[in-house]
Order: C-alpha cells, then structure tokens, then sequence
C-alpha cells in the first residue's frame, strides 16, 4: 500500500534536493578556484626562481637536454660573436652602415632583418635560429665526442678556469657586486657559475674533439698537387693593374652652367671610348700609373700607385676580370679594356693591365710577431711639417719597443717560447701581438713579409722593424713549414672533408623547443 504524500511535502523534498545539488556545486568550484590559485602561486614561484631557468629542459637536441639558461648562454654567445665579427671586419664605419646590426635600445622582436618571399625574421629570430644551430653542433660533438671516449685534458679544463678568473677580475672592475650579478646581467636570470663553467667546458669539449677530427685527415704529396692544380685558377696570387670607367648615367649639375645629362647607353659608350684610348696609352706598367694620375689631376690625395694596383687570389676577382686575368695565355704586359657582365650592378668598363701570376711555389714560414702602433695621442696639426709628424710617430714607437726588446736580447732564453713568454709578460704594453703558422708572402704587411721570407732568414732569428702605416715591429722567424701551395691545397681539403663529416652527423641532431623554451620567450621577452 503506497503512502499518500502531500504538494506540500514534495515541494519541500524537491526544494531539499536542488539546494544539496547547488552546494555540492559549490563546493567543487570552491575546490577548482582553490587549485588554480595554488597553481597560479606556484607558477609564479618557480617563474621567478632560477629554477624555471636552469632546472627545467627548454631545448631537446636528440636526447641532449639545454635549460632555458643554456638557450641563453648560446643565444648572447652568437650575438657577441656577430657583433665582433661586424667591428672587425667595418671598425668604426659600422656606424654608418644601416642594417648590419640591431638597435640595443628596442626589442629585438620589434626590428625586422629580412624579410623574403613575404616572410618577416626579426633581428630576435635570426640570433635564436643562430643559437638554436649552434647548440645542434655543441650536442652532435660532445654525443661523439663521448662515443669516441675523447675527454678534456687538464690543460683544457684550466683555460676555462682562467676564463673564469679572468671574468671574476672583469665584473669587479666593472663594479658588480659579484660574479653572479656579472653572470646575470650578460646571460640572463639563472645562470649561475656552475651553470657557466659546464656550458664552457662544452663548448671547449666540442671545440677540441672538432680540431682532433680536423687534425685526423691526412694527404700524400701528390695528392695535395693534383688538388691545386685542378684549381690552380682559384688559389694562385694575380697581380695586375685596374681602372675603372663608369657607364652610369649622368644627372645635371644645377650648379654648374654646362649641362652634363648622360643617358646611361651614351655613358656606355663614353666609358668604351675612355677605355680603350687608355689601353692605347699604357704601353707599359709605369705608363699606365702615368695615365691614371693624368685622369686624376684635380686630385692631389690620388695615388696612381696605391689606387690601380690589385694583388689577389683568384677566386677573389671580378666577374668582369676573372677570365681573361687567368687565362693560360695571358703574359705580362698584356692590357685589354673589358666590360662589365650585362647583370652586373655597376656597368662600365674596366682596364687591366697584366703584371704577373705567383703560384705560391714558395716556403710558407712561422714565427711570431708584436706591434706597437702608431700613437693615436700624437697629432699631425702639432708639427710643422708632414715629414716631422712622421719622424715622431716613428720615434715613438721605437722607444715603446725598444724596452720590451732590450728586455729578450738581455735575457738568458734566445729560443721561441723565451720570446713568447717576454712578449705576453709585456702584453699591457703591446698593441696587438700573436704567433702565426704556414704564413704566406701576402697574409701579413709587405715589410714584414719581405724580412720574414728572405732567403737569407736563419731559424730563431730576431729583428726590429718599423712600418709607416703599422708601427714598430719586433719580429721571430722559428722557420719554414712547407710549400705554401701545398699547405693552400691541405688546407681546403680538411676544410671539405671536415664540413662532410659535420653534415653527415647534424642531421640526427635537431632541436626540438618544450615549452618552458616557448613560455620563457612569452613571458621574459628573451632576445631583447
């Protein structure tokens, strides 16, 4: 028998129920904000914690794990190297030379290097792309580095301690409180000395299994000769002489009364006619500096000398000049006018005149070199004439040098590491000093190749020699060290099989990002 119940009492019952039901709803948003506000807590704890940047995988390169500090390590490793490698190769011009390098003033997410086929790289993907490929090789070379069981040695492991202490020094100097101010300020928040000294022995790691690589490839004598002379047209020395006629059109001078309009076919064939009446006239190699400098009264900073001579390699030649330079017909003192290619982005026309090809059958010499330069305190406007200013530049430097070679002669030690050894005890009071290997006639200034690859050098002979345009020379001759073709051609060879080597490993080795490499770039405004 059913129980007979009330409209009343089931609307009470009905009412009981919806409110368990809201409660229990209630209770479990309760619940859902409780554990998004921890996670939101510990989100931020550990985003502001060197932990997020230095504990957690930002960049997997086949199974080689990068912390979002190593990306940063790498990233600012390649912008420095490109922002030293633009002052070394423009200097002080670099300044006048839009788009060779960001502004450090604005984001670099915000300024765009290129933008090809519709698609915009920032000067921030172009560094992250670079790191990102540079951490590719790093891993690929320490993964077979360790395959190899190639280890570092303990001279590696100290030049990286006294990279350190040397940067210890710096950050004090530059008035950090600490190295780790010093570290935070250049690599970003999580770096930390220990974090530091692992990415450099990596990197001194790779570095050094990628020279034992290079180091392990090795050639017969005849097969460094068959590769030069199969590219004989690249690598030998040209030296000839060059004018230069422009076809580009002419626009009037409004400030002159004669009008100097040119189309650029006329411009052509003016430059054509220019040509050749100066083929005409250079009969020999002084006639033809005789030619330039009458082309060039007006300007008595020209130096017919200087401004025609070209002394290269092959493959550093004009498309305009290359083939008829390296010809196997072409003889000394043959001159011709030629023009520039169709594509060319200046038309015009060249004259060369042919002096003669060196084919590096000669001894490529080591040895070891220390300038001091030219003072930049001494100023021309404080003498009365050129040849004095000269005269006291000269002296200057003399006496600059002359202590620190006194300092050798007088010494104990006549061998090479004795002269090393003085000239880096000296490095404060040297411009630049460094020991070079298989140098050839052209690779350093003219009078300290003529004195070095004189016949009649002997092995640890020591001089000093002042240039004109460099400073006082002290100079080391420790010997010769083989036919400078041979060691063109070995040179290009381990180069080729090096990089095939590299190329047939990278591909196994791509960086992948996770996504605290991705959230660290949202939310820290990585590269800049």
């Amino acid at each position: 028998m059913s129980e007979n119940i009330s409209p009343k009492a089931a609307r009470r019952a009905q009412e009981a129920a919806e409110k368990q039901a809201r409660d229990k709803k209630y209770r479990l948003a309760v619940i859902i904000i409780c554990c998004v506000v921890v996670a939101l807590v510990l989100f931020v704890a550990l985003f502001g914690s060197n932990l997020f940047y230095n504990g957690t995988a930002a960049v997997n390169v086949n199974g080689f794990e990068y912390t979002v500090a190593d990306f940063n390590y790498n990233y600012f490793t390649v912008y420095n190297d490109y922002y030293n490698q633009m002052y070394n190769t423009y200097g002080a011009y670099i300044q006048y030379i839009s788009g060779l390098l960001p502004s450090t003033s604005t984001s670099f997410r915000s300024q765009v290097y290129s933008e090809t086929d519709g698609k915009t790289m920032t000067w921030a993907d172009f560094f992250e792309e670079a790191a990102l490929q540079r951490m590719e090789r790093v891993a690929m070379l320490c993964t077979e580095a360790e395959k190899a069981g190639y280890t570092l040695s303990d001279e590696d492991k100290a030049a990286v301690e006294e990279i350190i202490t040397g940067l210890k020094t710096q950050a004090t100097s530059y008035g950090y409180p600490d190295f780790q101010a010093y570290l935070t300020q250049f690599y970003g928040k999580g770096m930390t000395e220990k974090l530091f000294r692992e990415n450099m022995l990596r990197d001194q790691l790779a570095s050094g299994y990628s020279e034992s690589i290079n180091d392990s490839f090795t050639y017969t004598p005849q097969q460094l000769a068959d590769h030069y002379a199969e590219h004989a047209d690249e690598y030998d020395r040209f030296i000839c002489r060059t004018y230069f006629f422009s076809g580009a059109a002419v626009t009037d001078d409004e400030d002159t009364e004669e009008d100097e309009t040119l189309s650029a076919e006329d411009a052509m064939k003016k430059a054509e006619e220019d040509a050749k009446a100066f083929v005409t006239a250079a009969t020999s190699e002084q006639a033809f500096m005789d030619y330039a400098a009458s082309l060039n009264e007006d300007n008595e900073d020209y130096d017919a000398d200087e401004s025609t001579k070209v002394t290269t390699a092959g493959s550093s030649l004009g498309a305009a000049v290359k083939d008829w330079v390296t010809s196997a017909d072409r003889k000394p003192g043959d001159v011709e006018a030629l023009k520039t290619p169709e594509d060319a982005s200046t038309q015009g026309w060249y004259v060369v005149y042919f002096v003669e090809r060196d084919n590096n059958q000669y001894q490529g010499v080591s040895g070891y070199y220390a300038l001091f330069a030219n003072s930049t305190e001494l100023k021309e406007d404080d003498y009365e004439t050129e040849d004095a200013y000269k005269e006291a530049l000269k002296k200057d430097a003399e006496e600059r040098a002359s202590e620190v070679f006194l300092e050798f002669i007088n010494g104990s030690g006549k061998d090479y590491d004795t002269f090393v050894s003085v000239m880096e005890e000296n490095a404060e009071s040297i411009s630049e000093h460094s020991g070079f290997e298989k140098c050839g006639i052209y690779d350093l200034p003219e009078s300290v190749s003529a004195w070095l690859h004189d016949e009649a050098r002997q092995e640890n002979d020591v001089t000093v020699l002042y240039d004109e345009d460099y400073g006082q020379f002290i100079l080391f001759y420790k010997g010769n060290d083989g036919v400078y073709a041979d060691l063109v051609a070995e040179n290009t060879m381990r180069s080729e099989d090096y990089s095939a080597w590299e190329e047939e490993r990278l591909p196994d080795y791509t960086a992948d990002k996770e996504w605290e490499m991705v959230l660290s770039k949202k939310i820290a405004g990585l590269g800049g």
